[in-house]
């Protein structure tokens, strides 16, 4: 399909890639992907070179992970070659080094360190579209802006882990080192949220029904999402199944090692694979971070519930500290999913 945007990603960074392709999307920007927009029996490398000449703008989403592949130093590489706009998203608070470092030297990168990722994505979106409002340069421009003629073209970058990636503007507040290793790249700004009907259930649960919209060349496609419930259990570094799980809002904490959320959610079959990340957010009782993940919801195309799970702590106990918590869950920039425990000596 046409693309105005290429995104470039490690695949360790992969959850917060999908759920910031859907918020350019239903804004109206078309991005290309990979593997989503590889065909079947088209060659890998040259399906990437093919989208990269063909983008207007390459989102690179940069983190350690990123800084250490050579696939995507090659893609930047490339972009920058063809006269792409390189715009860097970066996710976790290092520096770029290396080949890296040589092609981000003299670029400007947009930061998202803190957990209100929705913000930032939304911020991302507008920056993006102001990017592809200027004007299409008829010729290349080197990094220091001096005309280049056009590269020949290259023909090989092997095997890639790219795929869809999008960073964010400034933030507010610096992301403490805890907070910043259980960041999982998040997050949900990811299309048009509509709140349609509140419902209350469990202790201290609040869920919000929402809806899901995705744009594709010339359709566009919509589903109400109905949480069922957001509850907590205890576990090891290994998650249990649900039938093994013993949930509860209180905790021992010289017992407890990790604290996970559970959330559900209802909807009608989507008759296709549906993408519903959920940017969580865990909050002490004075309202400071404690951990940020993404539950990165791949729903199945006849599903008609899905549930998904995920938690902060450590294989010993001592990670939770005595008081209360609250996880919201947000999709689209609006909590969907809000629930509470408490941590005893």
């Amino acid at each position: 399909m046409a693309h105005d945007v290429f995104i470039s990603y490690s695949s360790q960074d992969q959850p917060t890639a999908l759920a910031v392709v859907n918020a350019l999307e239903s804004n109206g920007v078309r991005c290309w992907m990979a593997p989503r927009d590889i065909r079947a029996g088209d060659v890998w490398a040259q399906a990437i070179v093919e989208a990269i000449t063909a983008a207007r703008a390459m989102v690179l989403v940069f983190s350690a992970s990123a800084n250490r592949s050579g696939h995507v130093v090659n893609e930047v590489d490339a972009a920058i070659r063809k006269g792409a706009i390189v715009v860097p998203f970066r996710i976790e608070n290092v520096m770029p080094d290396g080949a890296m470092e040589f092609h981000l030297r003299t670029r400007h990168w947009l930061d998202a360190l803190t957990p209100d990722m929705g913000r930032h994505v939304a911020e991302l979106v507008t920056t993006i579209k102001a990017l592809l409002g200027r004007p299409v340069r008829a010729v290349p421009q080197t990094e220091f802006g001096v005309s280049a003629a056009p590269p020949k073209p290259r023909p090989r970058i092997e095997s890639t882990e790219s795929g869809f990636h999008f960073k964010l503007p400034k933030p507010h507040l610096p992301a403490s080192p805890r907070v910043r290793k259980y960041l999982v790249g998040g997050v949900a700004a990811v299309a048009a949220l509509v709140v349609l009907s509140r419902l209350v259930g469990g202790s201290g649960s609040t869920l919000r029904s929402f809806e899901v919209k995705e744009a594709t060349a010339g359709s566009e496609f919509r589903t109400t999402i109905r949480p069922r419930s957001i509850r907590f259990f205890e576990s090891g570094s290994t998650i249990p199944p649900q039938d093994n799980r013993v949930y509860d809002d209180s905790f021992i904490a010289a017992q407890v090692r990790y604290i996970n959320t559970e959330v559900w959610l209802d909807f009608d079959a989507p008759k296709r694979e549906l993408y519903v990340p959920l940017s969580c957010t865990t909050y002490d009782q004075n309202e400071g971070v404690v951990s940020n993940y993404v539950l990165a919801n791949r729903i199945k195309a006849e599903a008609t519930d899905w549930y998904n799970q995920l938690g902060w702590g450590r294989q010993a106990p001592g990670s939770w500290k005595p008081g209360g918590y609250r996880v919201d869950c947000v999709y689209g920039g609006k909590v969907v999913a809000s629930g509470s425990f408490k941590v005893r000596n």
